[in-house]
């Protein structure tokens, strides 16, 4: 379903997932990450979709986005087509889950940390205190003013594409819009509790999701002979995103899962 993928991956442009751990899935790890996602250790912020989308996202997050959970049940319409999506995105540890919430089926896949330690390898020491803020301007952004949802006083900043918009505190996205042709859809934080405690539960899949290893693309059918040498087996390689994660990803409208 292409246009679900492509507007899950607008929708989840600036949430960024990234983390390095040791303990894995036997708990969370409360060492902070040398790469922060977020200025907050722990929060839960609960989300309203407006404009052409409806329903709500809630976005866990642990250890400074060492873990996160996204979850999103929203409708959307588009060219004329209506959509709805219930979809459940986790990063724990260095493994990320993708789970359709209707279907109850999901994929896991390697969560490729490497990548965003090169895109902070020439970021300097006042950058890296900041790193939503960082990467915004670096990818042509703008900060235009304050704003404030729930309470709380955000830098407003705007991207070149698709008129994006984005209210932030402490790295957390609190307010975003984006249009498209001649709709906009909009996300705005209804609960913000950094005083979330978590648990390892809260990123790990339902138990009773059917959950699959991804199969890379391009693979060759089962006995194909290995074009490298190998022994022809279909390998989930390390990143190999269960949806369009190369964007950061985050979240508005824009920051998933996926994400």
């Amino acid at each position: 379903m292409p246009n679900r993928l492509s507007l899950l991956t607008i929708l989840s442009m600036i949430l960024l997932v990234a983390a390095c751990s040791q303990e894995g899935a036997e708990g969370l790890s409360t060492t902070p990450p040398a790469i922060k996602i977020y200025n907050v250790p722990s929060a839960r912020v609960v989300y309203e979709y407006g404009g052409a989308a409806s329903g709500k996202k809630t976005h866990l997050i642990a250890n400074y986005g060492m873990y996160q959970n996204q979850q999103d049940e929203m409708t959307f319409t588009m060219g004329g087509m209506t959509q709805e999506v219930k979809q459940l995105d986790i990063v724990n540890d260095t493994t990320e889950y993708t789970v359709n919430l209707a279907t109850m089926e999901g994929s896991r896949s390697l969560h490729d940390t490497s990548r965003i330690s090169a895109m902070v390898r020439d970021f300097s020491e006042e950058e890296m205190k900041n790193f939503q803020e960082s990467f915004i301007l670096r990818s042509q952004g703008q900060k235009i003013g304050k704003d404030t949802v729930l309470g709380k006083i955000c830098d407003v900043y705007v991207l070149p594409m698709m008129g994006m918009r984005i209210s932030m505190w402490e790295g957390l996205t609190l307010r975003s819009s984006i249009t498209m042709g001649e709709q906009e859809l909009s996300m705005t934080a209804v609960e913000l509790d950094t005083d979330y405690k978590p648990v390892i539960t809260d990123f790990l899949p339902p138990k009773d999701a059917k959950i699959s290893d991804p199969k890379p693309m391009g693979a060759m059918p089962p006995g194909h002979p290995s074009v490298d040498g190998g022994d022809g087996d279909m390998q989930a390689s390390p990143g190999n995103p269960h949806a369009p994660s190369d964007a950061p990803a985050g979240h508005p409208p824009v920051e998933g899962s996926g994400h």
